[in-house]
């Protein structure tokens, strides 16, 4: 089981307790090293499963002093966030599909697509390396944004910065990126390398579908 399904996981189980009372609004979780015993994962994978949950809004993460639950409506807080990190993964891929679509249709030479090789070689180091992937993830996505030359279409994206941390943070590949995702991310790249842009477009939808089937997932 990859690092990324161990943290939903996690991640999931502790809604599931905090739904149930378990842990009302102020409780202090299990620590770490007690989460990682019980649930039979190890602490890097608890500390990103705490990492999904704070950038939710559910828990508050103190350094040297633990884990607080901070919603006082988990179901309620759940459903908002659920929506409001949807609309952002739509926003998203309005962006980045339009990015593509406007590149493909532009002279090569004037599609800036180093960047996005540079980008994407960072992020097969990342995942080689077994090494957390958020920002390489997100600069490749923004270095894809950005070949269009489109000063309008980045900074929409720039201004969304936030929010689309926090979807990519979430998100399976928050932590460390699995192959799996990973070729999904060369699919989207190498068909803006080459020029292929139905691939690309393709690969930009599915991943973004993947983003809304989990946090429906996670968060229902």
């Amino acid at each position: 089981m990859s690092s990324g399904t161990q943290r939903a996981r996690v991640a999931d189980q502790l809604l599931r307790d905090i739904r149930a009372g378990r842990y009302e609004a102020g409780a202090r979780l299990p620590s770490e090293r007690q989460m990682s015993e019980a649930l039979g994962v190890s602490r890097p994978v608890v500390r990103e499963a705490l990492g999904m949950l704070s950038s939710l809004g559910l828990v508050d993460v103190q350094i040297g002093r633990g884990a607080f639950v901070t919603a006082k409506d988990v179901t309620v807080q759940s459903q908002n966030a659920q929506r409001s990190l949807i609309d952002v993964t739509v926003v998203r891929e309005v962006l980045e599909s339009g990015a593509l679509e406007l590149a493909a249709r532009r002279d090569p030479s004037e599609v800036d697509i180093e960047p996005v090789r540079a980008a994407l070689a960072e992020l097969e180091r990342c995942v080689e390396r077994g090494t957390h992937a958020t920002a390489a993830d997100h600069e490749l996505h923004r270095a894809i944004v950005a070949s269009a030359r489109s000063a309008t279409v980045l900074r929409l994206w720039d201004e969304h910065t936030q929010e689309i941390s926090n979807v990519i943070r979430i998100s399976p590949s928050g932590g460390t990126m699995d192959e799996s995702t990973l070729d999904r991310h060369r699919t989207l790249a190498n068909g803006l390398l080459t020029g292929d842009a139905q691939a690309a477009l393709a690969a930009c939808h599915d991943l973004h579908e993947d983003y809304r089937r989990f946090l429906r997932d996670l968060l229902d």
